[in-house]
């Protein structure tokens, strides 16, 4: 029976299946067509060669790519999901030309500090993704640092496919990301945008940084921030709170993952900062010297 062939083809990878069934009978055609909602991933320049490629992509909805080379994304009208490992020059220049009308979830996996700073430019400009819910920007060219980031936000491979209008973007300051460049120009708006989350780690982003972020997200539910590397003060996190109290006025979940250098007193006035940092547990740690800001 057909739906017993149908088991057996779940094992099969799209590609071998075409290549194995596909054009024995009318009756293989068929059920070989009938697949939908099909996953690809593409881990060389030659995958693109299939001689059957046309015949399924327009029921890819998961496209993951592990190369750098060019890729014609016009081919993958019904994608849902793009993750791109390396992300070069061509495949980011291609996105941002192609129309992706049912594209959720974004992903860029580690990239230049060049490409870092056009492909962020380039997203919060961009208007071809009518449906995209997710986005996540990875920028760190240190494994371990990268590592740390990915423990800092447990369980996040699974909670980044659930999430709702949000970015997560994994930022460096050294890249030159601020003000007075206005990579990110105050005059776009991002008012679908409901949670917005940033992993400082390394040395930023400043202050002035999420300042200009969260001018462009004004309707944020959820903010979360976090960093391992760095030893924040208590003004520090008096002027974020200042920051969050000025431009999200829907704000009514804060998280954080941050070290901190600051006295008994000023830890016990963290909660009064405001009413969102009530969920802010502390951990002294090396001896008193350092306590740890962290919610749950």
């Amino acid at each position: 029976p057909d739906e017993l062939i149908l088991d057996i083809f779940k094992y099969f990878d799209i590609r071998d299946l075409y290549q194995s069934f596909y054009g024995l009978n009318s009756r293989l055609n068929a059920i070989v067509q009938s697949k939908k909602n099909l996953s690809l991933k593409f881990s060389s320049p030659d995958d693109m060669d299939d001689p059957y490629l046309d015949l399924f992509t327009p029921q890819i909805v998961k496209l993951i790519i592990d190369h750098s080379s060019f890729i014609d994304f016009e081919l993958f009208s019904s994608l849902h999901s793009l993750i791109l490992y390396s992300p070069s020059e061509d495949q980011l220049e291609q996105i941002y030309l192609c129309k992706f009308p049912y594209l959720i979830h974004l992903e860029f996996g580690i990239m230049s500090d060049k490409l870092f700073r056009r492909s962020l430019y380039e997203f919060f400009h961009c208007k071809r993704f009518p449906s995209l819910q997710t986005c996540i920007f990875h920028h760190e060219n240190n494994a371990v640092s990268l590592n740390r980031y990915r423990q800092i936000w447990s369980n996040a491979s699974t909670r980044r496919t659930v999430w709702s209008n949000s970015i997560d973007i994994s930022l460096c300051s050294d890249i030159g990301l601020n003000i007075d460049e206005k990579i990110l120009s105050i005059d776009v708006m991002h008012s679908s945008l409901k949670r917005f989350d940033i992993c400082c780690v390394k040395d930023g982003p400043s202050i002035l940084d999420i300042d200009h972020f969260l001018i462009q997200t004004p309707n944020l539910e959820k903010f979360k921030i976090a960093s391992s590397e760095i030893y924040h003060s208590y003004e520090c996190l008096q002027q974020l709170a200042s920051i969050l109290q000025r431009r999200l006025v829907h704000l009514r979940q804060f998280d954080c993952e941050l070290q901190c250098i600051m006295s008994t007193e000023e830890i016990e006035n963290i909660h009064q900062l405001h009413p969102c940092f009530n969920r802010i547990q502390c951990q002294l740690k090396y001896g008193g010297r350092c306590v740890r800001l962290y919610t749950e």
